[in-house]
């Protein structure tokens, strides 16, 4: 397949990316400047299917390769999605997949644990504010530990928001910069209470929670 490519004439959006690499930055204590992410934004589902080769689900709009970001167009975007479309919703999901780069780079591509990769990403983009309704209580994240399981999207900003809240941002970062060191479920729990004193599991979180 061949593709043709243009400079983005947004200008919300390129300040919308500013705008979030410095609050990124900040919050992951990093000074990216050199070689930042790329965002090419995708003008259609079919050119996303294409260009992935495979065909995705409506409810995906954003994906990352290494430290380049693919967008569906605004143009498109309730079209072939599932969402629905705001500056306010896309600017979100613009810092979302940042984020996702952010944790790359911080974990060293050594492991990527999903429940942690995405509710980081859903809280430093406040989706937890206006896009997910906060859960009575937490009961699924959890499964989400190398791949994808059921509403982890729903559960996993509230699950890291509380532990922000709690016990302060160092200790999560200090989490993702030792998962190397934990590819393992078991490791992974055992990296866990090492930084924050008590074990992994929904009675813990859930007490937080409240």
């Amino acid at each position: 397949m061949i593709f043709e490519t243009t400079i983005s004439k947004k200008d919300w959006l390129k300040k919308e990316y500013i705008k979030n690499m410095k609050e990124l930055n900040d919050f992951w204590e990093l000074e990216w400047e050199r070689n930042q992410p790329r965002v090419f934004l995708m003008k259609n589902r079919k050119t996303i299917d294409l260009f992935r080769r495979k065909k995705t689900k409506k409810w995906q709009v954003g994906a990352i390769y290494k430290t380049d970001i693919f967008l569906l167009s605004p143009e498109n975007y309730e079209k072939d999605s599932v969402h629905k479309y705001s500056k306010k919703e896309y600017s979100a999901l613009l810092k979302h997949e940042l984020c996702h780069c952010f944790f790359q780079i911080i974990s060293e591509r050594k492991n990527r644990v999903i429940w942690l990769d995405e509710g980081l990403a859903i809280y430093l983009s406040e989706m937890t504010d206006f896009k997910y309704k906060k859960p009575i209580k937490l009961k699924h994240f959890l499964d989400s530990f190398h791949e994808h399981k059921e509403k982890v999207y729903q559960e996993s900003g509230f699950a890291v928001k509380t532990l922000i809240e709690t016990h302060g941002k160092e200790k999560i970062i200090e989490l993702v910069k030792k998962l190397k060191r934990a590819k393992l479920k078991k490791s992974f729990q055992d990296l866990f209470k090492e930084i924050y004193g008590f074990e992994l599991n929904y009675k813990n979180i859930n007490n937080l929670l409240k």
